[in-house]
């Protein structure tokens, strides 16, 4: 019996390393299963975390609902490819990234990188570079620092999309100026995924959404409008509308069973370019109704008649009021456009005759107050990120109160003033040195010229004696509207492209002739027609703040050893304690 006892402890020592090497066994059995388990889950479940601050790694609804709508192809040829400077490779690998966030959510998704620079045949090169420029692309030349001073590089942050055999082109950096070249490849990047997706979206619309430009009350001319419509032209149905007081113009009516109209309305998008001519009754009735069936309106409109060619042949000119019509409609909803002219310090040069050589005039570039240079400060979409944009003669607006929610787009600078109708428009006064000025008169700031208006709208012939035709049962008469939206700007050049009827071309939109400077009044306004037709989920994939988060150069310098030191041993250090740990839990482990 003792002997069976001393037997039994002698074995105990081997049990329990068998039982350790079973436990191993099965923990490690157990940790297998576990992994293949998930793979088998992930495969079927896609998740991803974003621990970032400002949540860069997470795409918005919008652009995930778009891409699982993506059924072939998507080839994005990047020409982002070759050696460049460093913020450059930032925005490379900023695209890559973003792509293969694309990628993750559908497989369709193929891009390319392309170095642009690589023909060994400069003419073949030349070639390559007009072929992208029929596309819209322009290269951009930047100031490379090398050992022996700075040459000069070009590069083409842009890309071609192609998707069910249609293709289009985009521009990966922004056209801004007046910031730094960090700032410009962050905001840059910020916009990737709105520009990107955009891109996609143009392509693989079926229904294009449609945009009515309206004619028949001295609105701009075709050839005014035409960069903007050749813009819109890819991803919207256009026509000109003429009202003329039709009332089947906007609306198409049908009869039910029960012997009443249905109205619906025919476009998602009304644009009114600088009216110049009263609007009738009926006319503005057609428009009022096509707001209150949901329609959106884009509103460009001067108040006052001011033209600088009115110059021309005379240093004064007087501008008057625009016996338009819609202050009634417009107080209606919320806003009043003001018959001024606003005057801003921070303002576009025009040249003018500062003397004579003989009879040879000499001409300078001065500041012409009444020309305003609109930074957008504000933070929505529509202008979020976008460069200075242009007005001509533009007018103040004032915001009523009302049910409608109002959001303001643009504003002058802090120094403004505003000149109340009839004004006198003289050339001196753009002859007076800025530094001379007497800023007390140029006491007025950030006043509105751009205004969302956004909610449910009243009819403008809701408190009015309205006349006999809004009773007709085929008019459809409603006094409020469905949830809808419109802008109202102050001024109709903001749309206007110059052009050449002689030659049968025209100038970009924004571009101005006397300073040979591009200004972004044609991203602005496809922003706004892009969130009055219904994008506006879109144009929030642009409210991305990607911050820099820069070193501090004076501490490195400082503390450039301790940190060398820090990142050497700190690893070490870690990995050896964590080794002394595993080594001692183990000793312990297989001597109880």
């Amino acid at each position: 019996m003792k002997l069976f006892k001393t037997k039994d402890k002698e074995n105990q020592p081997a049990n329990k390393k068998r039982d350790i090497k079973r436990g191993d066994l099965i923990e490690f059995a157990a940790g297998v299963l576990i992994v293949i388990f998930a793979n088998i889950i992930g495969h079927y479940l896609f998740v991803r975390m974003d621990l970032t601050a400002e949540k860069r790694y997470t795409l918005a609804k919008s652009t995930k609902q778009m891409l699982k709508n993506v059924d072939e192809t998507v080839l994005f040829r990047v020409y982002l490819e070759g050696e460049f400077p460093a913020d450059f490779k930032r925005l490379q690998s900023e695209t890559k990234e973003m792509l293969n966030q694309f990628r993750a959510y559908n497989k369709n998704i193929e891009y390319e990188f392309v170095n642009p620079n690589s023909f060994d045949d400069p003419q073949e090169q030349q070639v390559f570079y007009q072929k992208l420029a029929k596309k819209g692309i322009q290269p951009t030349q930047i100031q490379v620092k090398t050992e022996n001073g700075f040459t000069q590089q070009i590069l083409i942050p842009a890309a071609d999309v192609v998707y069910k055999g249609r293709e289009t082109s985009i521009q990966l950096l922004q056209n801004q100026k007046y910031v730094s070249e960090e700032e410009l490849i962050n905001n840059s990047i910020q916009d990737l995924e709105y520009v990107l997706s955009n891109a996609i979206r143009g392509l693989s619309k079926g229904q294009k959404p449609r945009v009515a430009f309206l004619q028949g009350h001295g609105e701009l001319e075709r050839g005014n409008i035409y960069d903007i419509q050749m813009s819109l032209f890819e991803y919207y149905s256009l026509e000109n509308v003429t009202l003329n007081d039709n009332i089947n113009a906007l609306t198409d009516r049908m009869m039910t069973k029960d012997s009443t109209y249905r109205l619906m309305n025919k476009y998602d998008v009304l644009v009114v370019p600088k009216p110049t001519q009263p609007f009738s009754d009926k006319d503005l009735y057609l428009i009022d109704q096509f707001v209150m069936y949901g329609g959106k309106v884009l509103w460009l409109v001067d108040a006052l008649d001011a033209d600088l060619d009115s110059l021309a042949n005379h240093p004064q000119s007087i501008a008057t009021r625009l016996p338009l019509g819609l202050d009634e409609m417009f107080f209606t909803y919320g806003v009043r456009i003001n018959p001024d002219l606003i005057m801003d310090i921070r303002c576009r040069p025009i040249p003018m005759v500062v003397g004579y050589v003989g009879e040879k005039p000499q001409f300078d570039f001065k500041p012409w107050f009444y020309f305003p240079e609109i930074v957008p400060t504000s933070q929505h979409p529509i202008v979020r990120n976008l460069d200075l944009i242009k007005c001509d003669y533009a007018s103040s607006i004032d915001l009523i109160d009302n049910d409608i929610e109002k959001t303001v787009l643009l504003t002058t600078s802090e120094y403004s003033r505003i000149k109340n109708a009839p004004v006198i428009v003289d050339l001196n006064d753009g002859k007076v040195d800025v530094s001379q000025l007497d800023q007390r008169l140029f006491n007025r700031r950030n006043i509105p010229v751009a205004v969302l208006l956004e909610g449910q709208f009243h009819s403008m012939w809701r408190s009015r004696l309205a006349p006999s035709f809004t009773e007709l049962p085929e008019m459809g008469y409603r006094e409020l509207s469905d949830s809808t939206k419109m802008i109202v700007i102050s001024d109709g050049d903001i749309i206007k492209n110059r052009y050449n009827y002689e030659e049968q071309s025209g100038y970009p939109l924004g571009y101005d002739a006397y300073t040979q400077t591009m200004y972004a009044n044609k991203e602005f306004l496809l922003n706004a027609i892009n969130y009055l037709s219904g994008d506006e989920e879109l144009l929030m994939t642009r409210t991305r703040d990607v911050k820099l988060r820069k070193l501090n150069v004076m501490k490195i310098r400082q503390e450039r050893t301790k940190y060398q030191w820090i990142n050497l041993l700190v690893p070490i250090v870690v990995i050896a304690a964590a080794g002394g740990v595993i080594i001692a839990v183990r000793r312990r482990r297989f001597k109880s």
